[in-house]
């Protein structure tokens, strides 16, 4: 994928799953000229609106998508490859700067276009972060402050795609697999469920642990 092409899957990824999040692009692709800036700022918002219908929020994805396209289509349409090769918290505040780009997409895009030691958190990271009891503060930026400090740069990138995976697999936010878990002798939050003398139990969630 391009580096707009994973701008683009990453605002389309925003409150929904992995699944419809692909079947959206996939949709996206089948229908607009190009998937780059010239090609998506071109194309009428409510057509973007319905090919883009099965990630979900479609009437507020899509003019995002239309204005961060026209926001990178200046200058010699290289845009946002010069921006990702500023230094990274330059490169980020800059993203953050186009429409519907938050912090988080603002790290996906940097971590997994373009090699930035960025460490994008989403809800599952979220989760675990705190089951861990590897922060307090739940907000966005203090999540990922403090696995930027506990993750060497060059890891980032791993850990995240590795921590997401366990999320989605084992530690869940309803009914995890504790029993199947492979840190769980590490992990403060079934240490301490598991000495109060009632294990994981059925329905738990990340809630559980303290922020």
């Amino acid at each position: 994928m391009t580096s707009f092409e994973v701008l683009i899957s990453t605002i389309l990824s925003q409150s929904t799953t992995g699944a419809n999040e692909r079947r959206g692009f996939k949709d996206l692709r089948s229908r607009v000229r190009a998937i780059t800036p010239q090609g998506i700022a071109e194309t009428p918002e409510a057509e973007i609106a319905t090919a883009i219908w099965h990630a979900g929020l479609a009437k507020q994805k899509a003019p995002r998508i239309v204005e961060v396209a026209r926001a990178l289509r200046e200058g010699r349409g290289d845009h946002l490859e010069r921006i990702l090769e500023m230094p990274t918290d330059r490169a980020r505040q800059e993203l953050m700067a186009l429409p519907g780009v938050g912090p988080k997409t603002a790290d996906v895009v940097l971590a997994m276009a373009a090699g930035h030691p960025t460490f994008p958190v989403d809800t599952h990271i979220a989760r675990i972060a705190r089951r861990w009891n590897l922060v307090r503060r739940t907000d966005y930026e203090s999540i990922r402050a403090a696995l930027e400090r506990w993750t060497p740069p060059g890891k980032r990138k791993a850990w995240h795609l590795a921590i997401i995976a366990h999320g989605r697999a084992l530690c869940k936010a309803r009914n995890p697999r504790c029993s199947e878990c492979p840190v769980r002798r590490d992990c403060d939050w079934y240490q301490r469920t598991r000495t109060r003398g009632q294990g994981p139990r059925r329905g738990s969630s990340s809630r559980a642990t303290k922020d």
